[in-house]
């Protein structure tokens, strides 16, 4: 029979055991966390390459197909080749962007004693890549693509540093406008436009209030990828009455549509029989101030060069060379 003393030592070697264990327990799950932790942001690295590496190839005209060989050899050069080790690399194509999804199985080391001999892993990342094909709070005229260089840059004529001196409107800028007519007639000219609607005095007037209130017009215009829609007002004038709400864009930068013949092999804007005043991209305008006067309306200001994205410019429906040939291309992580 074990006397009382005995029995208390068997006791504390039941209860020392169980504490080893769960002290190997504890220290199992930081070692395996840590290394899951470092799995998963290997992993993530892995995507997020891969993405960009997708987008990258849409940006230059490649299928999705092509993209998706592409973002999976990314993924493999980065340690995880799919259906390799039990690792999936799953491409999809989310509007406007590219996804790419990695799972793959972490090997635990003290875990599986507790009957959890893997962890899967999984990360995701996106990428979106194109040009500015849509403007928010776009502004309601319409300038001349000869304005721009076949780099799609703005010509050094019409940037800040040539435009920074007063004008005879007594405003800073350059001067763009004169000419009565539904298209800009040279590279310094501009025309009203309502994407597509037919312009008046009150039309313009309502616009030009509702971009500066907020209330009256929608702005947001979404250009279908590859076309050149005709952009031109389809009566002439300068609708000086319409000119009472522009003060609220003096100062401000404005995204502006580009226009210019169609682009070949066309002959006309799209859906159209227009030759001239064909969407041809966006670009931003900084304006100075405007100025009417009789038969003559000014826009005064200069274009901002590219290389920036600009907030009210965003990426909705093309990919790689059917994009406006305008703009910043865009390419950049988004998740």
């Amino acid at each position: 029979m074990l006397t009382r003393q005995e029995r208390q030592g068997g006791q504390i070697i039941v209860v020392f055991v169980l504490s080893i264990v769960v002290v190997i327990g504890m220290v199992g799950l930081v070692i395996d966390g840590g290394s899951v932790y470092a799995q998963q942001r290997g992993q993530q690295n892995a995507a997020d390459l891969a993405a960009l590496a997708g987008a990258d190839a849409l940006l230059n005209g490649r299928s999705q197909t092509q993209a998706t060989t592409i973002a999976q050899g990314v993924a493999a050069t980065n340690g995880y080749s799919n259906g390799v080790n039990g690792a999936t690399v799953t491409v999809t194509y989310p509007t406007n962007t590219i996804k790419v999804d990695i799972g793959a199985p972490h090997q635990n080391y003290f875990s599986g004693i507790y009957g959890q001999p893997t962890w899967q892993v999984g990360v995701t990342a996106s990428a979106l890549s194109g040009t500015p094909d849509t403007a928010s709070g776009a502004a309601p005229f319409i300038m001349p693509i000869s304005d721009f260089g076949s780099d799609g840059q703005p010509l050094s004529k019409y940037l800040q540093a040539s435009c920074s001196e007063t004008n005879g409107d007594g405003n800073t800028g350059c001067v763009w406008g004169n000419i009565n007519g539904d298209v800009p007639a040279n590279s310094t000219d501009w025309a009203w436009t309502l994407y597509g609607e037919n312009v008046n005095t009150s039309t313009v007037d309502a616009y030009l209030e509702g971009f500066c209130t907020g209330t009256t017009v929608d702005t947001t215009q979404t250009i279908a990828a590859g076309t050149n829609p005709y952009w031109g007002q389809h009566n002439m004038g300068m609708h000086n009455g319409g000119f009472k709400f522009a003060d609220c864009i003096v100062g401000k930068d404005v995204a502006v549509p580009i226009v210019g013949p169609p682009l070949p092999p066309s002959t006309t804007c799209t859906d159209s029989t227009e030759t001239d005043g064909c969407f041809m991209g966006w670009a931003m305008f900084h304006v100075t101030g405007y100025d009417k006067h009789g038969t003559q309306s000014h826009w005064d200001g200069w274009f901002l060069p590219g290389g920036i994205q600009y907030p009210s410019l965003s990426v909705q429906n093309c990919e790689g060379s059917s994009c406006p040939i305008l703009g910043k291309p865009v390419l950049k992580l988004v998740n």
